[in-house]
């Protein structure tokens, strides 16, 4: 594997928010470069001399390359796992392209995520609220959220899947909860807010079924 390849497959994770197809064997083919690379500076008299440096300066690319790759794929599944636990959407397409140490380290942290939930949530907000919202998410519709019985009667909340367009700063939502996005996230959002980013061409609605 030489590190114009590896380059390539950054480049390629970096222009899209999606996981990129990447050769199974990938880490081992680098692993194994790496160590043809280092014999050859060992086998070098002179590790000043010019052959030297530019070997040793091939291995420090190779490794930071690589090291790229596995930040930006694992922000990559940290968000596919937070999405499944949040709104209960799996991305097969995705799944299918991780690496199986990356679906080992979605399924573990989707796991820790939907027990933190239930640890932490579960005894604040009722679950058939929870549970209304993530099916609504799950099929595409737009499901109102249920309301505290003790309230009163309140306008349904609805909500929608959008991808978004554009860096945007945090804002507050109509369920009121704080939404810190990033270019490329895909996220279930309050209709009402989800509305006004597709509006401002910030946001794309990807909810099946709607327009």
């Amino acid at each position: 594997m030489k590190l114009d390849e590896i380059r390539l497959i950054v480049l390629n994770e970096r222009e899209t928010g999606r996981l990129s197809e990447m050769p199974p064997d990938l880490y081992a083919k680098v692993r194994d470069h790496l160590k043809g690379l280092q014999e050859q500076v060992y086998a070098c008299r002179d590790p000043l001399s010019d052959q030297a440096q530019t070997l040793m300066e091939e291995v420090a690319s190779m490794r930071e390359t690589i090291r790229d790759i596995f930040r930006i794929r694992s922000r990559k599944v940290l968000s596919l796992a937070a999405l499944q636990t949040e709104s209960r959407i799996t991305d097969r397409d995705e799944i299918r392209k991780m690496l199986p140490a990356e679906r080992e380290m979605y399924d573990e942290i989707a796991q820790v995520i939907e027990g933190a939930r239930h640890g932490m949530v579960a005894e604040v907000v009722p679950r058939a609220e929870g549970e209304a919202a993530a099916a609504g998410a799950g099929t595409g519709a737009e499901v109102p959220a249920t309301a505290d019985a003790g309230c009163g009667p309140v306008e349904p909340l609805r909500v929608r899947l959008v991808r978004i367009l554009q860096e945007i700063d945090p804002f507050v939502g109509m369920d009121g909860r704080i939404y810190a996005l990033r270019k490329e996230d895909v996220v279930t959002l309050p209709a009402r807010n989800a509305d006004v980013l597709v509006e401002r061409n910030i946001a794309l609605n990807i909810t099946p079924g709607t327009l």
